[in-house]
This record gives C-alpha cells, sequence and structure tokens, in this order.
C-alpha cells in the first residue's frame, strides 16, 4: 500500500465481529499510530458525522461491529483509507454474546448476522487486511508487526514490544479491574457493565480465555444449525 502524503487525512477503520478480538486490534493499532501522529479515536454503530474526522495531520481510528445507518456505513466507505476486518466463527460469536453479555440466543444471532454482513464484503476490499480469529493473531508479536506495516506506521522495536505487552490478558485483567475507580469510565445502570471509551475495553471482556470452538459444548444441535441456515451466504458452516 503506498503512504498517503505527511498531512493527508488517515482514516482506519477497524472493522471486527463480535468475540473476534476487535478490541485487542483497535488498542494495538490506536497505541502504534500514536507513536508518530495526533490520534483520534471513536466508535460507531449508528449515525455519525464521519467526514470530519478524516481531517488532516492525523490518524483517525474508527471501530465497529454492526452499524444501523446506511449513510454512515456509506461514509466510512468512502473516507476510510485503511480497513481492518476482524472475523470468526459465528457460532462462537453467538456462543460468546451469550455467555459474557447475558444475550438469548436469538439476539446473540441477529447481532451476530448483521456484523458478519457487515464486516465481510469488506473483507476483499483492496484497502483491507483481514485477520482470522482462529489464527490467534493476538497473541504474537509478528501481529504487530504486520499491522504497522499494512498502515505504514514505524513504531521502534522497543514501542512494538511494550505494546504487545500492554495488550496481553494479565495486562488487560488489570485495565479492567481498575476501570471502577478510572475518571471517565462509562457506567451502564441496567446490566452493570463499565466501558473505558478511550480503549472500548468493557467489564464484559474480563476473564476470558480465548476458547475456540466452546459452541459445540454450548449451542444444540438446532441452534447450530440455525447459525448455519442464517449465514450459509457468509460462510460454510457445514461441518
Amino acid at each position: 500500500m503506498t503512504p498517503p502524503p505527511a498531512n493527508a487525512p488517515r482514516l482506519v477503520w477497524c472493522l471486527g465481529m463480535y468475540a473476534s478480538a476487535s478490541t485487542w486490534l483497535f488498542n494495538a493499532v490506536q497505541q502504534m499510530a500514536a507513536q508518530q501522529a495526533l490520534v483520534q479515536t471513536m466508535f460507531v454503530s449508528g449515525a455519525a458525522d464521519i467526514p470530519q474526522w478524516a481531517a488532516p495531520d492525523r490518524i483517525s481510528i474508527v471501530k465497529s461491529h454492526e452499524i444501523t445507518d446506511p449513510d454512515t456505513i456509506a461514509a466510512l466507505s468512502r473516507h476510510a483509507t485503511s480497513i481492518i476486518v476482524s472475523i470468526r466463527d459465528p457460532r462462537d460469536a453467538v456462543t460468546s454474546l451469550m455467555t459474557y453479555h447475558g444475550y438469548e440466543f436469538g439476539r446473540a444471532l441477529d447481532h451476530v448476522d448483521a456484523a458478519s454482513r457487515l464486516c465481510l464484503p469488506f473483507a476483499a476490499d483492496r484497502r483491507a487486511l483481514t485477520l482470522p480469529y482462529e489464527t490467534r493473531f493476538f497473541e504474537t508479536p509478528e501481529t504487530l508487526a504486520r499491522l504497522a506495516a499494512f498502515l505504514n506506521l514505524a513504531p521502534s522495536a522497543t514501542a512494538q514490544t511494550a505494546i504487545f505487552k500492554n495488550l496481553q490478558r494479565a495486562e488487560i485483567e488489570k485495565h479492567i479491574a481498575g476501570m471502577p475507580q478510572r475518571p471517565g469510565t462509562l457506567h451502564e445502570p441496567i446490566s452493570g457493565d463499565m466501558l473505558d471509551p478511550n480503549t472500548q475495553w468493557h467489564t464484559h471482556h474480563a476473564g476470558r480465555n480465548g476458547e475456540i470452538g466452546r459452541w459445540r459444548r454450548h449451542l444444540t444441535t438446532a441452534q447450530a444449525g440455525q447459525v448455519a441456515t442464517r449465514l450459509a451466504g457468509c460462510f460454510d458452516l457445514s461441518e
């Protein structure tokens, strides 16, 4: 990918299925970009004014799963200079929403369906780097080098080592544990969930082990079949 001029607008769209390590990627990109440019971040799920984010002399980073507003999707598609797509077996994604968010099966499937139908078409975009969860990209420091090359960033080896350490599970758990005392933490009164808007870590991100294939223990045969039927046009789930 040819680097844009130094002062050109740069908008990186971190577009991920649920439970696909998209928050890990968002933080990796944010921390690497901050080594060499002013960074502005935003989580987008509905209508948003995207053009003002694609501003000169900064790197704008947008994170999203599903977006309800077609005009916002079009604006992001138009202004994104790079797209990072993280995907996961939708059966595990559904299981994750049921396990960690407390969603019932139908609601979880609706969300995973919507996110998949947004993510998968962009995975084929010429501007996109697609990372399957099943490769466990979030466990290897080489992923940072790959992201840096893709985004034309140049963090030092020392910075990459520090960023990777900061994104290990033990450090994430410590960050989440400290969120109740951290200024700016947002509280969702009904669910009790807390959110750090700078990192997009939620309290529901705590205690995860990254298991692949968990759906085999948690979904019924009928539920797994419903996921396969609903997403037949996106994934081959014939196993």
